[in-house]
């Protein structure tokens, strides 16, 4: 029985090795530069072994974005748990956007296909992210209870706003400091906020 058990944990053992090599590559070298090969010698298997875990890089990618929409909403529930004034979690919430963007940008990349990483599932098609859309719609309903198609206009506004400053900030660091663009960052999140209520 006990092996029974064993297996299954290093499965998924294996699985996570995956894909924090991958996220490492990508870090290091950027997205275009992982493959699965790449993947396979730096945790010394072979290339088919990895792709028994994902059948190819577009898999990985997927799977990959998954993981950070997922961990965003765990972050996105937290914050709801925390505050109850629909006005600061849906701050704190882009806040928490903007954070996880700086610490993990390889994986922010990887989630809105920035930098050479490409999902073959186009974004909006992610359970994933339909799940974190959802979260945020409920924080904007609870400012203002409105049609659907109110809310998700002005989901969109908030995401437009929000995901638009970010890939600007890591786009142009070498030109504007991320302080400088954090800053703008929080006053524009701060004001379109405020325009809810």
């Amino acid at each position: 029985m006990e092996t029974l058990e064993r297996k299954p944990r290093s499965h998924e053992h294996v699985r996570a090795g995956i894909i924090s090599t991958a996220r490492k590559i990508a870090r290091q070298e950027g997205w275009q530069a992982v493959s699965i090969r790449k993947i396979a010698d730096a945790i010394e298997y072979s290339a088919p072994v990895v792709y028994e875990y994902f059948d190819g890089k577009e898999v990985l990618l997927n799977a990959i974005r998954d993981e950070g929409f997922t961990y965003l909403n765990e972050q996105y529930h937290r914050i709801m748990k925390l505050y109850r004034d629909p006005e600061k979690r849906l701050y704190e919430i882009s806040l928490i956007q903007w954070d996880f963007a700086l610490h993990q940008p390889e994986l922010y990349q990887v989630m809105y296909n920035l930098e050479g990483a490409y999902c073959s599932v186009p974004v909006y098609q992610s359970d994933a992210l339909q799940a974190v859309s959802d979260t945020i719609c409920e924080i904007i309903f609870s400012f203002i209870p409105k049609a659907k198609e109110s809310i998700r206009r002005l989901y969109f506004e908030w995401w437009a706003l929000s995901h638009g400053m970010i890939a600007l900030a890591m786009t142009m660091q070498d030109v504007q400091p991320l302080e400088q663009s954090e800053q703008t960052y929080r006053e524009s999140m701060r004001q379109f906020v405020r325009r809810l209520r």
